[in-house]
């Protein structure tokens, strides 16, 4: 699979029920099994299981007519190309099977040039117990923890990127991106996607 095209459908599937009442919480409706679909997910060997991953991204819509939390959210569309003229923030999803516990999730993002755009660390966890903060090496300070949101057989993770009145939008950053999903120590992304970003 190449930037979701041929995962458009389990994409809309999974993402249909984001965001009720305000705020990012996990429904299911349909299928959210992704090979039912076609949809191949990567794979690793991590701490003694074979762990999974699937990447999606979204955008919401920057248009002035949208008004309040739930109408913003209403707006969230999953894709491979994006424009900037009417994307507000991308969303960038993660989809795991057989990961349990903490983890720290590193995400590259890099620019069309090939530069990195960004490194995003995110402490994870898909236990309640786990306490909200947490110290990550490299990190001054402490880092909240996500928890991850139970979706069908999935452990979802997010992470919001700004785009309107960004570097991407002042300096016209459009082309390929692409990010690379890294899991705790491991030296190559578990799952490597890319997405366009058009005028």
């Amino acid at each position: 699979m190449h930037a979701m095209n041929t995962g458009s459908l389990v994409t809309r599937i999974i993402l249909v029920s984001l965001l009720v009442g305000g705020g990012v919480s996990i429904g299911q409706s349909g299928s959210a099994d992704a090979s039912e679909q076609g949809v191949e997910m990567s794979s690793v060997r991590h701490q003694g299981k074979t762990v999974q991953a699937l990447f999606a991204v979204a955008s919401t819509d920057r248009s002035p007519h949208i008004r309040g939390v739930k109408k913003y959210w209403d707006t969230l569309q999953p894709g491979a190309s994006f424009s900037v003229s009417t994307v507000r923030d991308l969303y960038l999803y993660t989809y795991w099977k057989h990961l349990s516990g903490e983890h720290l999730v590193i995400l590259m993002i890099y620019s069309p040039d090939g530069q990195l755009y960004e490194r995003r660390v995110m402490p994870i966890t898909t236990d309640k117990r786990s306490p909200a903060t947490r110290v990550v090496p490299g990190v001054d300070g402490t880092v909240n923890v996500q928890l991850t949101r139970a979706y069908g057989k999935y452990d979802v993770t997010t992470v919001q990127l700004p785009v309107a009145g960004t570097w991407i939008t002042s300096h016209h950053l459009l082309g390929t991106w692409r990010v690379d999903v890294l899991l705790d120590d491991a030296s190559s992304p578990l799952v490597s996607r890319r997405f366009e970003l058009t005028e």
